[in-house]
């Protein structure tokens, strides 16, 4: 899947990025799939959410999180999709940032930006760390990542 913008690699990442933005994603109709958001985390990778003090956490932990904020119906729709996403590639690493637009139970869409730390595996590309900010007064998301 590659273009006449983006290498093989690149083009791999991205769409990665973009199966995890959809496997986290629900509604009523249809629930998340965590085990397919997850599957391209190492184990060992490191998220870190917006929240400050940053709190890291493991995929393992924020996935369980994340089953329970369905299960439990504290929110009825989330919605997150990307809207940029620039890769730098060196070798068997690449630095993934790019914007995000997101929604919960129908309120007004939020943006942020994610940074994601890939290596190359035998298996492909894996997620070794993840960071997200959101947009907040004083802190707008640059139109390169809109």
């Amino acid at each position: 899947m590659t273009d006449s913008t983006h290498s093989q690699d690149e083009s791999e990442i991205i769409a990665i990025v973009a199966r995890m933005f959809d496997a986290i994603s629900w509604n009523p109709d249809q629930g998340p799939d965590l085990d397919g958001f997850a599957q391209p985390v190492l184990p060992e990778a490191i998220l870190v959410p917006s929240a400050r003090p940053a709190a890291p956490t493991d995929i393992v932990s924020f996935t369980d999180r994340m089953r329970r904020l369905h299960a439990e119906s504290a929110m009825a729709t989330f919605s997150e999709k990307p809207l940029t996403t620039v890769v730098h590639l060196f070798g068997n690493i690449a630095v993934a940032i790019g914007g995000y637009e997101m929604q919960v139970d129908g309120d007004a869409p939020a943006r942020g930006a994610n940074a994601f730390l890939f290596v190359r595996t035998e298996t492909g590309w894996k997620v070794a760390g993840l960071a997200w900010d959101s947009e907040r007064p004083g802190l707008a998301l640059d139109a390169s990542l809109s």
